[in-house]
């Protein structure tokens, strides 16, 4: 008796887990479980005469850009945290003008930058007359 009452008590068990595992697979993709899918990005402009006009995302013939941070950031400026479902390598689009108040001519820069998801503050400084960019 006691041991057809464990043997109903594991059956309904593994029959919850198994419903369970089945419920959770038909949840999306099980690697969002484990790995972040999302960036949260940050910039901060810590130049002196220069200044951020964007942050945008290039396809890989760089033929199309989607805009990450679409504001201007004068030197010594922090943008706001945007979040964005990107994760893996990338090439960045900065755009920039070389005066402290963004007048002037409008120039590019492209970097490739290696995204692991979460929260990301990326410093732009300049040296040697070029931006130069890292993650902190």
């Amino acid at each position: 008796m006691l041991r057809n009452s464990f043997s109903a008590k594991f059956g309904r068990v593994a029959a919850f887990a198994f419903l369970a595992c089945v419920a959770l697979s038909l949840t999306g993709c099980l690697s969002h479980w484990f790995l972040e899918s999302e960036s949260r990005l940050q910039v901060e402009n810590r130049t002196e005469n220069w200044s951020i006009i964007s942050v945008d995302v290039a396809s890989e013939n760089r033929a199309k850009f989607s805009s990450w941070i679409d504001e201007t950031l004068l030197p010594g400026e922090r943008s706001h945290v945007v979040e964005e479902d990107w994760v893996g390598d990338f090439t960045f689009r900065v755009k920039y003008t070389k005066s402290s108040d963004a007048t002037g001519d409008t120039l590019v820069d492209y970097h490739e930058f290696n995204l692991d998801g979460g929260s990301l503050y990326l410093i732009v400084e300049e040296g040697k007359g070029k931006l130069s960019y890292r993650f902190k």
